[in-house]
């Protein structure tokens, strides 16, 4: 009676599933670092200063008003690239940069909108030509830091799930047990003491192999 054959581990295999998984994320630190080094470029924050001949209007655009967003989104476009192409202790560098510069962009997008005229002040004072510019209460604030801030979430976010797919070990789970049930296979080996080769070289030193 035939021994039955191995079955296959019924558990599947992580492997495809997280590699599928990698490339939504990938896409969503793209989209999003794309989204907030965008947002910089329009104004974020509008209003009036005083000057020594009046008021003037005043504008500040993301940039001015938040440049470390502007540049942490660069730097997180910088390791999504980074991470598409290195070996996989650099994509797990490459997704650490991308939750830390997510996280920035977020941090520095909310300023503006805590403070608006705190992001007028580099502006009024090159419009006044002085260093004590005084900004009109009550400055205008465009939704474009909160586009920033969100697009710094979805970063942060990716970036955290490529870091837990970078850490787990993507070996197949069926290898070993396909191994082993190949070494318990009838047929699979004769033991060293059924070896007829062996058998022979015991004979010829008057050894007897059926003791």
């Amino acid at each position: 009676m035939s021994a039955p054959a191995p079955q296959p581990d019924a558990r599947p295999d992580a492997r495809p599933a997280r590699r599928s998984l990698r490339g939504p994320l990938l896409l969503a630190a793209a989209v999003g670092s794309v989204v907030a080094l965008g947002a910089g470029a329009p104004t974020w924050v509008s209003g009036r200063a005083a000057t020594a001949t009046g008021t003037t209007a005043v504008l500040a655009s993301g940039r001015d008003a938040a440049p470390v967003a502007t540049a942490l989104a660069l730097v997180s476009l910088a390791a999504v690239v980074a991470s598409t192409l290195g070996r996989r202790a650099a994509r797990f560098v490459a997704a650490l940069v991308l939750v830390a510069g997510g996280a920035g962009v977020l941090a520095a997008s909310t300023g503006p909108l805590g403070d608006p005229a705190a992001a007028l002040a580099a502006p009024a004072r090159s419009a006044s030509g002085t260093t004590q510019a005084r900004v009109d209460p009550g400055p205008a604030v465009a939704p474009w830091p909160l586009v920033s801030a969100v697009a710094g979430g979805v970063v942060a976010l990716a970036g955290a799930g490529l870091v837990v797919t970078a850490r787990r070990r993507d070996t197949p789970r069926t290898a070993g047990r396909y191994a082993r049930d190949a070494r318990s296979a009838p047929g699979a080996g004769a033991p060293a003491d059924q070896d007829p080769a062996a058998a022979w070289d015991a004979l010829s030193h008057g050894d007897d192999p059926t003791r």
